[in-house]
């Protein structure tokens, strides 16, 4: 039994077997990770067997990536909020605001928190003091390659600089027909947001700095910018692409990069109808750097859970977070994270899983990642609204890249200067 596992104690277990059965469900639990084909069967695995062990029903509340933080505030609205939900780390911010979110710390206890989670997992869930949010699957975003297509266009290593990576962009175009050499987000503003923070980082340059000023009009925002513009214009990506886009691309042998989280190995097993025979074809692998030198970037990534409750007031002993400590327990974080090819988030649970060769793999290649620069605000969702709509854009041409940028920093400013005062 780990630490988390022991907050709720033998006597909320021993109320939890004598409730008995009930007509509707006992908690309610919003998830876009049950809404995926790939994953729902695993997600609905943990809920069986959490009723089984706690006697407790769960009412899976099923939405796709793109609709949960509209529908969460919607439920917000109705009065209609799940009790449980899942997050993923960039929008914490935006719920932040939220009476009826729980600070978890004084449900658990802080001390108690620490001694259980990783600390990069737990400060994903952690605004201005307040255990918002515990992490639930952990990782980073970083570049995937498919090396059977690699070897289709004659490269035998993954491409180490922009230079070499555009040539590597290149020979996947002439030598794999109908291919999308590298699926870029070009379409969907969360997902544009994480290409275009990633080769933003790749050039020397960042969108908002750490004092929460807009830095994006810089030559760097507009070398970034111009990249992947050029790959559009020379056919080495294309309009219309989605991260799921991107991986079912991957998955059919039509496309050698894109950006994702570790998780990315589970939807291409799913989408290629390969199974596990797919991951001989999976290779995680440094993001190019501009220069020989430079350090690769990747991305800060992870899964949330948060409760809501009347007031924002949540009980050791309430169904809710008997859910909560059984997700956090070892038998589920050594199991749900790496059937979604992620890190589990507990002390006990990482080490019980250390050898995963795939996991390894990915943290030797994607190194320290970075907290998302956007994502961190209380108006992340507007900024990200911003940011995806300038770069698409540009990248569609109806917009020079000086204008996009000057545009960008413009509105972004506006953005940040009103969050501001309203805090």
């Amino acid at each position: 039994m780990n630490s988390i596992t022991r907050l709720i104690g033998t006597a909320a277990i021993a109320l939890a077997l004598g409730t008995g059965a009930v007509k509707a469900a006992d908690l309610s639990f919003m998830s876009f990770t049950y809404a995926e084909e790939a994953n729902k069967a695993i997600v609905q695995g943990v809920l069986d067997d959490f009723q089984k062990t706690d006697k407790l029903t769960v009412e899976p509340l099923g939405f796709t990536w793109g609709d949960m933080q509209k529908n969460i505030f919607l439920r917000a609205r109705s009065k209609t909020l799940p009790d449980i939900a899942q997050l993923s780390e960039r929008w914490l911010p935006t719920f932040a605001s939220l009476d009826n979110l729980v600070d978890l710390n004084t449900v658990y206890g802080k001390d108690k928190l620490e001694a259980a989670f990783a600390p990069d997992a737990l400060a994903m869930g952690n605004i201005n003091g307040k255990q918002l949010a515990v992490p639930l699957l952990s990782g980073s975003i970083g570049m995937v390659a498919n090396k059977e297509v690699l070897a289709k266009a004659g490269i035998n290593e993954a491409p180490k600089t922009i230079d070499d990576f555009k040539k590597a962009l290149v020979a996947v175009r002439d030598k794999v027909p109908n291919s999308v050499p590298y699926t870029m987000a070009t379409k969907n503003n969360g997902s544009i947001l994480i290409d275009f923070m990633v080769w933003n980082w790749v050039h020397g340059g960042r969108i908002i700095d750490d004092a929460g000023k807009v830095v994006v009009d810089s030559q760097q925002g507009r070398d970034a910018l111009n990249f992947m513009v050029s790959l559009m214009k020379d056919r080495l990506a294309a309009p219309e692409i989605d991260r799921p886009d991107s991986r079912r691309l991957m998955a059919q042998g039509a496309s050698a990069f894109y950006l994702d989280a570790p998780q990315t190995r589970t939807f291409l097993r799913d989408f290629s109808g390969k199974g596990e025979a797919f991951d001989a074809n999976v290779l995680p692998m440094p993001t190019p750097v501009l220069k020989a030198g430079d350090k690769p970037v990747s991305v800060q990534w992870g899964h949330l859970l948060v409760q809501f409750a009347a007031g924002g007031k949540g009980k050791a002993d309430d169904p809710a977070d008997k859910f909560l400590t059984y997700l956090l327990s070892d038998k589920v974080q050594t199991d749900l994270p790496l059937k979604m090819s992620a890190l589990p988030v507990t002390k006990s649970a990482r080490e019980a899983v250390a050898s995963d060769a795939y996991l390894k793999n990915w943290s030797a290649a994607t190194g320290d990642a970075r907290r998302n620069e956007v994502g961190i605000w209380s108006n992340a969702a507007e900024l990200t609204q911003i940011i995806g709509e300038e770069v698409q854009g540009a990248l569609l041409g109806q917009k020079s890249i000086d204008d996009a940028v000057k545009s960008m920093q413009a509105r972004l400013t506006t953005s940040m200067e009103k969050a501001k005062k309203s805090e």
